[in-house]
């Protein structure tokens, strides 16, 4: 069967290309959930951190006054980086419904078959109420800063000042921008959408879809998504996991040995800490010696163990598909094989590039003396907390591009799959068992 549909045995779902723009923007969408959960872990950090310097537990009141500000800058950073994943998540949302619905209407303007329905996640994106998220995070924003603005300026018209003008106008701004969006999200938007459905319904009818979820019942349910990890993957995972152990280690080592910095670029003299502590800063930089090598060796290994693991599998499927008269595959094999997947270690990637980018903006931001204090102890790393902060962005780009390259790549093998052994997808529910909203109008 060709990429548009072509000639077709039965009903069946088909997943048609959408695109650069939409293989981005859902492969930023999934990139964004780990980059939260790398937020979250920072999170658990900078409390840990900024309860040892709270309580007095670093034994040196200068190096406590450094990780205190250093906690203050990463909880604030920390809350608009995740304001602005938000933004990229509920944008990602809308641009991958639209290059969705786009690329189904030019299918069925080629004449895609009928037979080759597209699958549930794409008609998700369509039959959906359309940048919804967007709309809802836009007039929001509207509400809350133009709330603040109006605040701002009846304190400014109160006490006559100036520079208060240039708050209340950026406010106030950002507010009208955001309105404006919310109404293009609620007004235009959803009515470009309703043109682009009608042209899609009028080529795919609901007995369609229907015929294509009774072929897909027939051949048993997917479990969907689980919390167990193949081998590979628990190495890569368990490689990332000492990694962030080495490097807490090394820049213990590195920074409290050198908490009493007179200024940037001075020697510091040397600062002797309680025993626990100074335990870890001894041998801080063996055990990141040591912990880094083996990260990396854990890694690798995961990744040729899973990669050989998924190669046997995708080939031993192709075999199967290439013979009509092979029996069908094990449910679980079909589930992982059918289903768009992000990769262990781009998952780990952007985990890292959330903790990274947090910790090494505010350390870089503290040492150009943008904090509350500490820049002579962060200058000293001004170099490396920038270095920090652009591997920790280029891994969010990685992890992203490979992620969509990765599933635009097994689309073939997808819809090959679909087509000869559909499978029953795993169906969110609610806690009252009913479907959840994204997949309530679908036909299941």
């Amino acid at each position: 069967m060709g990429d548009e549909g072509g000639r077709a045995s039965g009903w069946h779902w088909h997943e048609y290309r959408v695109g650069f723009a939409g293989e981005t923007a859902r492969a930023c969408a999934r990139s964004l959930t780990a980059f939260l959960i790398g937020l979250a872990a920072a999170f658990v950090l900078l409390m840990g951190a900024g309860i040892m310097a709270e309580e007095h537990l670093i034994g040196d009141p200068g190096a406590e006054m450094a990780v205190d500000h250093l906690s203050r800058m990463s909880a604030g950073l920390l809350l608009g980086f995740a304001l602005v994943a938000a933004v990229l998540w509920a944008v990602a949302g809308c641009l991958q419904e639209t290059a969705t619905s786009k690329a189904l209407v030019r299918a069925a303007e080629r004449g895609a078959s009928r037979q080759a329905v597209p699958s549930p996640e794409q008609v998700a994106s369509v039959i959906n109420e359309p940048a919804r998220t967007l709309r809802y995070f836009a007039w929001w924003n509207a509400a809350c800063v133009g709330g603040l603005g109006l605040i701002a300026l009846l304190v400014v018209l109160a006490d006559s000042d100036p520079d208060g003008w240039n708050v209340t106008w950026a406010c106030l701004a950002y507010a009208a921008l955001m309105g404006l969006v919310g109404y293009a999200c609620q007004k235009w938007l959803p009515a470009i959408h309703r043109r682009r459905r009608a042209l899609i319904a009028a080529h795919w009818k609901s007995g369609d879809e229907t015929e294509a979820w009774k072929r897909a019942k027939s051949g048993g349910r997917g479990r969907g998504a689980r919390l167990t990890f193949s081998k590979g993957e628990g190495l890569v995972h368990g490689g990332a996991l000492l990694c962030v152990l080495g490097f807490v280690a090394l820049s213990a080592s590195l920074g409290l040995r050198c908490g009493s910095a007179p200024r940037a670029g001075a020697q510091c003299d040397e600062v002797h800490y309680a025993a626990p502590v100074e335990f870890v800063i001894s041998g801080g930089i063996w055990i990141f010696a040591v912990l880094l090598p083996i990260a990396a060796l854990l890694a690798v290994a995961g990744v040729l163990i899973d990669w050989r693991r998924r190669q046997s599998e995708r080939a031993e499927l192709r075999a199967a598909l290439a013979d009509p008269r092979s029996s069908r595959p094990d449910g679980d094999l079909l589930d992982y094989h059918v289903a768009r997947r992000i990769h262990p270690l781009a998952r780990v990637a952007t985990v890292l590039s959330g903790i990274g980018l947090v910790f090494g903006t505010a350390a870089s931001l503290l040492g150009q003396g943008y904090g509350l204090g500490s820049q002579e102890f962060f200058a000293l790393y001004r170099t490396e907390s920038l270095a920090a902060v652009l591997v920790s962005a280029g891994l969010f780009v990685a992890a992203t591009a490979g992620t969509g390259i990765a599933n635009a790549r097994g689309r073939a093998l997808r819809n090959a799959l679909m087509e000869r052994w559909p499978l029953h997808p795993h169906v969110p529910r609610d806690a009252k068992g009913k479907p959840k909203r994204r997949v309530r109008g679908l036909a299941l």
